[in-house]
């Protein structure tokens, strides 16, 4: 086959583990696909990509196409920096109220709705707002933003409760919020062991340079989104690109709640590549 293709979602969060790939620090033996999520997500489905980033909601949509690269993530413990409630009232005064639902991240969506439930126990009029549209269109009582949308319209002080959703999660359940992760198609993994092993080894070099070079990353991610790099800098001390045990807990509650919740139509089952020699492994959620 021709070079394996590996999807890549263009916000800032994913800067650390692509920005040594795609500068040619680390080698990488796939061919880089930016999109947005859904893109890559229908991509992925129609073996148009053999290894992408994927929601964690998307992952338990489609789990019985994929196998979870282990070790690899989108996380956070505590503050993520980047997923936000930002309201004019306080949260638990949300009943009732419109509150505008970004069109760009249904697991932000599943938290905030976990949240709002077992948190605050209030049911807010939801609506989702267009996409392209202004984080304030319809001027709502309250909003979810994500991403480098996020990052710009918290500095911005406007509304004067804001709620960063990582904490908020690790407040209810005392675990890691994992946002998505790294997947493997599964009939690629069985024809082709060896290349997903390279690209996954590559992914873990990314991940490991990323660590050692926190200025290189800020500076990048300050000309990307016209910022200064000490809030950068800051922004992805934040966040985790780990997938150990803790992790994983994290994450099989979610998918627990999601599916409790009616968010989730039915248990999800981690699926972990166990390697080109070994065995897979499975983890299922409540």
């Amino acid at each position: 086959m021709d070079w394996p293709r590996l999807g890549r979602v263009g916000y800032l969060n994913c800067l650390p583990l692509f920005y040594p790939l795609e500068t040619g620090r680390v080698k990488l033996p796939a061919r880089i696909v930016a999109d947005h999520p859904a893109v890559l997500n229908k991509a992925f489905r129609q073996g148009e990509l053999e290894v992408t980033a994927v929601s964690s909601l998307a992952y338990g949509q489609f789990a019985e196409d994929a196998l979870v690269l282990p070790g690899l993530s989108i996380s956070c413990r505590g503050r993520v920096g980047s997923v936000f409630l930002l309201s004019r009232v306080p949260a638990k005064e949300l009943g009732g109220r419109p509150l505008s639902l970004t069109p760009y991240s249904a697991t932000s969506v599943v938290l905030l709705r976990i949240l709002l439930q077992r948190l605050y126990h209030v049911a807010p009029d939801f609506f989702t707002r267009p996409a392209g549209s202004p984080p304030d269109w319809g001027r709502p009582e309250a909003l979810l933003t994500i991403g480098d949308e996020a990052l710009q319209v918290v500095r911005t002080g406007r509304y004067p409760f804001v709620y960063d959703l990582g904490e908020e999660w690790y407040r209810l359940t005392g675990k890691p919020m994992v946002f998505a992760l790294w997947v493997a198609r599964k009939d690629f993994a069985a024809a082709h062991p060896e290349k997903l092993a390279a690209i996954w080894r590559a992914l873990q070099e990314a991940r490991a340079w990323g660590k050692g070079h926190p200025g290189t990353l800020a500076a990048a991610g300050a000309r990307h989104l016209g910022v200064e790099p000490e809030f950068i800098e800051d922004y992805f001390a934040l966040l985790n690109y780990d997938l150990d045990w803790p992790h994983l807990e994290g994450l099989l509650t979610f998918y627990g709640l999601a599916h409790g919740e009616g968010f989730l139509a039915h248990p999800v089952a981690l699926e972990i590549w166990g390697g080109d020699n070994e065995r897979n492994y499975r983890l299922q959620s409540a």
